[in-house]
């Protein structure tokens, strides 16, 4: 049965795949003619809407001129039923790699150590899995890791009854002192800005007050590292070597 009523045809990549929606596809692959693609609306803060004609145009269209229905295909994870291609089926199949390499880090790590302590740049899924998964499983991966650290600093040693805890500020209320909710936040060991993955075994769960010491640290090494990288930069430019801009100085 394939759909004889519809303004465009069905895609995956669409919110609603009935009609004109909203596309979630990222994606900063080079297209045939070497130019890199990025799927978002004019303002640069969302979804791009697709229609008919941006339909046409799409080189990620997946769809025949006679687009049939997907059909239902069990799970050989979860063991259901998933609409082929659908992102049901995509997170699924992340999210079970994800866990895959949870117990396998339980079984190889020795008693006591829940990460490396070096980090890993170790994807724990598939490199083509898409952005959208990407942020869903990120979602699931951090209640797993708080709950493999018992919901405790890795770092300092505090434990929380939970995600958050009620802790005095004397800076509340305008000096006054007061209560505030403060959350466990989860730490990837090698920072993504150096490769860095989502692996299990590159994040720990730390307090508010020891993560803000590691990303002070980070922030102050990849800007002594953009001075020195201008300053070698001005260093050509004063011996007529050949100049160029230095990118990081449009961000």
């Amino acid at each position: 049965m394939y759909y004889e009523r519809m303004s465009i045809l069905p895609c995956r990549h669409r919110l609603v795949p009935e009609r004109e929606s909203y596309c979630w596809r990222e994606t900063a692959r080079a297209a045939e003619d070497g130019m890199a693609l990025m799927f978002q609306a004019r303002d640069g803060r969302g979804p791009v809407r697709c229609d008919r004609s941006l339909a046409a145009a799409c080189p990620f269209r997946e769809w025949s001129e006679r687009a049939y229905k997907a059909r239902m295909v069990p799970c050989p994870h979860c063991h259901r039923r998933h609409r082929e291609g659908s992102n049901s089926q995509m997170l699924c199949e992340a999210w079970s790699s994800v866990k895959m390499e949870l117990a396998r880090m339980r079984r190889e790590t020795p008693e006591g150590h829940r990460y490396y302590e070096e980090g890993t740049t170790r994807s724990p899924y598939d490199e083509h899995t898409t952005a959208l998964i990407r942020r869903l499983v990120w979602q699931r991966l951090k209640g797993a890791v708080l709950r493999r650290d018992r919901y405790r600093c890795q770092d300092c040693g505090v434990g929380f009854n939970g995600r958050r805890r009620k802790v005095y500020d004397p800076r509340a209320r305008g000096g006054r002192g007061g209560y505030r909710w403060e959350s466990l936040e989860v730490h990837h060991i090698m920072p993504r800005a150096l490769g860095g993955s989502d692996h299990p075994g590159n994040l720990k769960t730390l307090c508010p007050a020891c993560h803000q010491v590691y990303t002070h640290e980070l922030t102050a090494g990849l800007v002594e590292k953009r001075r020195e990288r201008r300053s070698l930069m001005y260093e050509l430019r004063d011996q007529d070597e050949d100049f160029v801009e230095d990118p990081w100085d449009a961000i």
